[in-house]
């Protein structure tokens, strides 16, 4: 049967090397004051906040800075930030930085023109209100190759009080103008280019096989996993080629659109809480994952997962249906494996008289999406094996 699919982006994306110079004639096109906000001091001290700064002085444009993001946006981040736009009168909103400071910004945006706090927006039992207000227009500019939160209309903040990591979604999150510069990632350590890297092809991959995915999403997920497998491992051990930088770029934005418009699954469902409860940065539990949930949807998807294996180059023409999908498992593992990402979190101590906890926070949204269902006993097999204690 065909799908019926619906398909959302930004209003605009500017992709290449020096767009960052672009910035500030597209704010000047959507206001006259801008919050611009941050992570802890990367923009200051690669420069880049000075020369975003530089070009919004150049269009007559005046800006407030609220930085200091952390890597898991809380509720009163995002209500701190819009009571600071606010007051401030901003009209505008750039974001510069990764996936949870685009986060942050895209929440803050909406919550300048929306009562209350995020929280009540939030994807929680009894909350999820609607935005009844636009935001402010939002600016997205990554310094990251990997959440694709610059082509997404959903945030992740978590709430402590309730202990859970939950999304606001709406399509008015998307950016007006998502504005991606690989020379931006440039000089991101090896590490953070590897967990980001598994990030994004956790997505596509999840967007691939989800119940909800759909052809236009299909072509750019197996594109975005093509570029992946050809260019992470080049990404992270040679950190200044800016042609993998370019790939790895070009994947993060493809793997934004697919999540947004097909949904994720298990791993991304299982990472949710155990960064919550571990603070364990959430590219590096995706990647970890992917396999074993591969390896747990496999027989429901074989036919997909043989696709996945000739989009990363592997020559399946004298195999069976199943012999290349788990081709296509193995070569994950083996990508994943020379980027720097271990097997298991055996170092994060996890304990298994937690797991009860984290599935409890994993339940709904991704986790509907998984292409095989899952059973609390599948789940806490899953934590086993990424955890080291199976």
């Amino acid at each position: 049967m065909i799908k019926v699919g619906e398909f959302y982006a930004p209003g605009k994306i500017i992709f290449g090397p020096g767009s960052l110079n672009q910035v500030g004639a597209e704010a000047k096109r959507l206001g006259s004051k801008a919050l611009v906000v941050l992570g802890r001091s990367a923009m200051r001290k690669s420069g880049a906040l000075d020369r975003l700064t530089h070009l919004l002085t150049e269009n007559n444009l005046e800006y407030i800075i609220y930085e200091n993001i952390p890597s898991d946006p809380t509720v009163e981040t995002v209500d701190d930030g819009a009571n600071l736009a606010r007051k401030g009168s901003c009209n505008l909103l750039i974001a510069l930085g990764g996936g949870s400071v685009l986060d942050t910004g895209k929440a803050i945006s909406a919550m300048v023109t929306n009562e209350g706090s995020v929280a009540d927006y939030q994807e929680i039992e009894g909350k999820g209100r609607k935005f009844q207000h636009k935001p402010i227009p939002f600016i997205a500019i990554p310094t990251t190759s990997g959440t694709g939160s610059e082509a997404t209309r959903n945030a992740v903040i978590t709430n402590t009080k309730l202990g859970l990591k939950k999304s606001i979604r709406d399509p008015w999150l998307l950016p007006e103008v998502a504005l991606v510069d690989p020379e931006l990632t440039l000089s991101l350590p090896p590490y953070i280019t590897a967990v980001c890297g598994g990030d994004a092809l956790t997505q596509c991959i999840e967007s691939f096989l989800g119940k909800k995915n759909q052809e236009i999403t299909d072509i750019l997920a197996l594109h975005a996993i093509g570029l992946i497998g050809k260019s992470l491992v080049k990404a992270v051990k040679e950190g200044k080629n800016l042609e993998a930088r370019k790939d790895m770029a070009i994947a993060a934005l493809l793997s934004g659109l697919c999540l947004s418009n097909s949904g994720l699954g298990a791993a991304h469902a299982l990472s949710h809480p155990l960064g919550v409860y571990y603070k364990i940065p959430h590219g590096l539990s995706c990647a970890v994952l992917l396999p074993y949930v591969m390896e747990f949807n496999l027989p429901v998807v074989t036919k997909k997962l043989a696709k996945i294996a000739e989009s990363l180059g592997e020559n399946i023409s004298l195999l069976s249906e199943m012999e290349a999908a788990q081709r296509a498992v193995e070569k994950i593992k083996e990508i994943l494996s020379q980027a720097g990402i271990k097997s298991n979190l055996s170092e994060w101590e996890i304990k298994k008289e937690d797991f009860s906890q984290v599935i409890k926070g994993a339940k709904g949204g991704s986790l509907n999406n998984n292409p095989r269902d899952t059973s609390d006993e599948d789940l806490i097999e899953l934590l086993s094996k990424m955890t080291g204690l199976y």
